[in-house]
């Protein structure tokens, strides 16, 4: 009966003792999952960036296409007409 009494303590000591670092475990590890996730997405990011950094620097097609549509530019002597939506005004 003592034996069985003192096992019994033991698990509970030893439960009450690793029971925080497990649950802490846990966490970290979710943790790295996100993390792990986070980095998978700016890599994808990065090689984006680096493909369109290369387009831009070699590319005059490209350049003359973000020149026009993002920037709203116009060669010298063109004439741009903008069509515009009702509603849109």
């Amino acid at each position: 009966m003592k034996l069985k009494l003192g096992i019994i303590i033991a698990i509970i000591i030893l439960g009450i003792l690793f029971f925080p670092a497990y649950s802490k475990m846990q966490k970290l590890t979710l943790r790295d999952e996100a993390l792990s996730r986070k980095v998978e997405e700016l890599k994808l990011e990065n090689e984006q960036l680096v493909q369109e950094n290369e387009l831009l620097t070699n590319d005059l097609v490209y350049i003359e296409e973000v020149a026009r549509e993002k920037l709203k530019m116009a060669r010298e002597n063109e004439v741009v007409f903008r069509i515009v939506n009702q509603g849109e005004e």
